[in-house]
């Protein structure tokens, strides 16, 4: 992921500055050519989390400090910047383009911090690193409810204060998703203190939503 994510990056950051060939055909290798290479990184970032355990052997497991977890932050933060930088350069100015990467770009980060979740889980308390086991497991079901309302929450405080309404519905919805598992998952599935846990975890940060971060206004077109 490295060869592909400093090309990009580079692309990117120094491309106009080279007279011939990048600046004269620069929509060619920023968004033919460069636009494949990030796909690329997003779907590296998919297959990583769902086959690689994250073991940075001989050192200790850290999260947001191992190889895998940089390799991926990296990745991410290079799809950023490649769509900044297409639309500074005035490559990418659709609302539709606009949209669809963020959605794209905030689903593969889920996807991603999720899977940092699963290998600490897997490495710090022993979790088996399968798909079916992580799913049946108490411990894994309870840390899914707490981190995705912890998410939630910090979707929706960041948007409030931004005053960014679409980000605070995927927030909420997010949100939503967690008290529908409550009672549909983990209401049946976990029990004893994990379950007590969940709901008591989701309950407090539920709290904290609503008094923290309301609901954006829709913005009103001004008229002249």
């Amino acid at each position: 992921v490295l060869f592909p994510g400093v090309l990009t990056w580079w692309l990117v950051a120094r491309g106009a500055q080279v007279n011939w060939p990048v600046a004269a055909h620069l929509r060619a290798y920023l968004v033919t050519g460069a636009g494949p290479l990030v796909v690329f990184l997003a779907c590296w970032v998919l297959y990583a989390n769902a086959t690689h355990d994250g073991d940075p052997s001989p050192l200790p497991y850290l999260p947001l400090l191992t190889p895998l977890d940089l390799a991926q932050l990296g990745a991410l933060m290079v799809a950023l910047r490649w769509f900044r930088g297409c639309e500074h350069q005035g490559l990418l100015t659709s609302a539709g383009y606009a949209r669809a990467f963020h959605v794209a770009l905030g689903a593969v980060a889920f996807v991603s911090a999720n899977g940092m979740l699963l290998r600490t889980l897997h490495h710090w308390a022993g979790v088996p690193f399968d798909f079916e086991q992580m799913m049946q497991s108490m411990l894994v079901q309870m840390a899914f409810s707490i981190f995705w309302a912890v998410l939630a929450l910090c979707t929706m405080v960041i948007a409030s204060r931004l005053g960014r309404r679409a980000l605070w519905m995927s927030g909420a919805g997010l949100m939503a998703v967690v008290v529908v598992k409550l009672f549909l998952v983990d209401l049946s599935a976990i029990g004893g203190v994990e379950r007590i846990v969940s709901f008591i975890g989701v309950g407090v940060l539920m709290l904290v939503v609503g008094y923290f971060s309301p609901v954006p206004p829709k913005r009103v077109e001004q008229t002249a």
